[in-house]
């Protein structure tokens, strides 16, 4: 009777061991001689209450990329080229509207945001070039810095972390590693820390944990499902920052946060991905040595598309 009980517990492994533990490994790709569309969509909105006073903050914005995958070199090295082929801004700031349409770039208006336009108008003449060395990290990000030099030194003061090759490289890795290098099951977790760039000096440092929901199938594809939630976030002023203020502390933390990523293993590449966040909490900014106590509530969403 017990050997008859062992048989039939290991038959029962043997059957449910190929779903159960079946493990797949999220690869990424980059396929020489290909290109593809990137449509990035965002959302914010943003209230801060300094010392009592309330200003509201919201932008929108969407930016198509066209990129082109080269061919690898003698080295080993594969370029990749990105332009960007339209971009919609509308930012709400004081009662105050800033509108940048790629279409119509020189429309101005009386916002206090006009001195962005030409930061803008900049991006759009820009080429990026991503170089992957042979190990498929990314070794080198190649852009015209002299567009910096077009810019007024107020404003080329703000932006120029954005435009920093190095803090680009390791943005690129950061989203490379996303995902982890051994295989993984349905219900595996992983976390990862990134650090968002958010111009002039501001840095979010943002923890998140990241489950793998198996396979889906959707228009006619077979796609990895990956959830992401955050866990933690902090704002940091990096000493240098050209913004009239610092720092004292701060307490944020994610209220509400989710987060979805749709892989294509067969491609080694993300199809869509999509995420929000909101981060509130308390900050104490200073001002010509005064405390200013603080309050923060912003809302963050975006989507990320990806076609042939």
């Amino acid at each position: 009777m017990l050997l008859r009980k062992v048989l039939i517990a290991v038959g029962l492994v043997v059957v449910v061991c190929p779903s159960a533990f079946a493990q797949v490994k999220l690869e990424r790709k980059v396929r020489e001689g290909t290109s593809h569309t990137v449509e990035v969509s965002s959302r914010t909105e943003q209230k801060l209450t300094i010392a009592g006073m309330e200003t509201d903050t919201s932008s929108d914005s969407k930016t198509v990329v066209k990129a082109t995958v080269g061919k690898r070199d003698e080295s080993g090295n594969l370029r990749v080229q990105e332009k960007i082929a339209s971009l919609l801004i509308n930012t709400k700031v004081m009662g105050s509207e800033y509108i940048f349409d790629s279409a119509n770039p020189d429309k101005v208006s009386g916002s206090v945001l006009e001195m962005m336009r030409p930061v803008h108008k900049a991006i759009l003449r820009r080429t990026t070039t991503t170089v992957y060395g042979k190990d498929n990290k990314v070794s080198q990000i190649e852009s015209d810095q002299e567009i910096l030099n077009e810019l007024s030194d107020e404003v080329r003061k703000l932006v120029q972390g954005q435009f920093d090759a190095e803090r680009q490289k390791t943005a690129a890795n950061d989203e490379l590693e996303k995902f982890p290098a051994d295989p993984v099951k349905k219900g595996d977790s992983w976390e990862r820390t990134s650090k968002l760039n958010l111009g002039a000096g501001q840095v979010m440092t943002v923890s998140t944990r990241y489950t793998y929901d198996g396979e889906i199938e959707k228009d006619g594809r077979t796609l990895d499902r990956i959830s992401s939630k955050v866990l933690t976030v902090e704002f940091a002023l990096e000493a240098g920052s050209p913004l009239p203020f610092t720092v004292k502390d701060s307490a944020l933390k994610p209220a509400e946060t989710k987060g979805e990523i749709l892989f294509d293993r067969k491609l080694g590449q993300v199809v869509s991905a999509s995420s929000s966040i909101q981060i509130v909490g308390d900050m104490t900014f200073v001002i010509n040595n005064t405390d200013l106590p603080s309050k923060l509530d912003l809302k963050m969403e975006t989507a990320t598309n990806t076609t042939e």
